[in-house]
């Protein structure tokens, strides 16, 4: 089958706009509405995970769809695959993310008689303009992203079926480029987020470049990769985070974390005796005591062996 210059324009706007794509419903909906008409389909669906969220977008569709997905959502299990309560559409999601990304009718997944028995077809697909599906999928690291176009009969799939398989063979290089894409910032920003979370730095993320105030007060700043990711700034940890680094690596007592402190803030004995309101004499214990409970030999080595990962208990 030919298509026409009519049908070859809107694809190329269609593909464009995927490799253009933002995670906004209304944007998908845009597009799953624009290659629904193109195909003649009754309604369409996208679904896809958002930093290990699901999200669900239609068009021409009641809410059943929706609805029924959340009801039955059981999570991802250790292989990255969706799984749901029914065990219908589980098996049919399985199988999916197992044979890969494609354009798919659903008789590759499981046979009509199975379908129509099952509760996601009767309670959420049928009675939301789905009855057939024909749809292009693209398996991600977690999950997978599906576009999926409905037809309420057969008879209406017969006679644009294979124009519907054309057009999404043609969208499907930008639409698995767009979402591997999405995907892959997704996981960044994930690795990105715990290594924040697990950092005893002062790390922040801004949408723009910090002002001149901000700035001076980290050790660095930078942009990242991505034009739209913002900045990252980064600030070194405080006395406090390095005295209770030092404390937790070489089991210092309370009072000997808190001279830590002091020791780390640059404070003379004298000074830190007044800090911690004891005498110079027991201050100096406790900064003899630090110093040998950490190996360090000298008062300015213990900023450096603070921040070392590699610190360790004096063998």
């Amino acid at each position: 089958m030919e298509i026409d210059l009519h049908t070859a324009l809107k694809v190329a706007d269609i593909q464009k706009r995927l490799l253009e794509l933002e995670l906004q419903p209304d944007v998908v909906e845009g597009i799953l509405q624009d290659t629904a008409s193109l195909v003649e389909a009754d309604a369409a669906m996208a679904a896809w995970l958002n930093e290990g969220t699901p999200l669900l977008t239609t068009w021409n569709t009641g809410p059943q769809i929706e609805e029924y997905f959340f009801r039955t959502f059981a999570g991802v299990d250790r292989d990255g695959n969706i799984r749901s309560t029914d065990p219908d559409l589980d098996n049919i999601n399985l199988t999916r993310r197992q044979i890969g990304s494609g354009v798919y009718r659903e008789s590759a997944f499981a046979s009509r008689e199975i379908i129509e028995h099952a509760a996601f077809h009767r309670e959420a697909f049928y009675p939301a303009g789905m009855n057939y599906v024909v749809g292009m999928t693209k398996r991600l690291a977690v999950g997978e992203a599906v576009f999926a176009m409905g037809y309420s009969s057969d008879k209406a799939l017969a006679v644009t079926g294979e124009k519907t398989e054309i057009v999404l063979n043609l969208l499907l290089p930008a639409f698995a480029s767009a979402f591997a894409s999405l995907d892959q910032q997704a996981r960044t920003q994930e690795r990105l987020q715990r290594a924040i979370a697990e950092s005893d730095m002062d790390v922040r993320l801004n949408d723009s470049e910090p002002g001149p105030s901000e700035a001076s007060r980290a050790f660095l700043n930078l942009p990242l990769p991505d034009p739209d990711a913002g900045y990252i700034s980064i600030s070194p940890p405080d006395a406090a985070s390095l005295a209770k680094r030092l404390a937790d690596t070489f089991g210092l007592t309370k009072r000997q974390e808190d001279m830590a402190r002091c020791l780390l803030d640059g404070l003379s004995t004298k000074e830190a005796a007044a800090r911690m309101t004891i005498s110079v004499n027991t201050a100096r214990r406790h900064c003899e005591a630090v110093l040998t409970r950490t190996g360090a030999r000298r008062r300015s080595a213990l900023n450096k062996l603070a921040r070392s990962i590699t610190s360790s208990l004096p063998k």
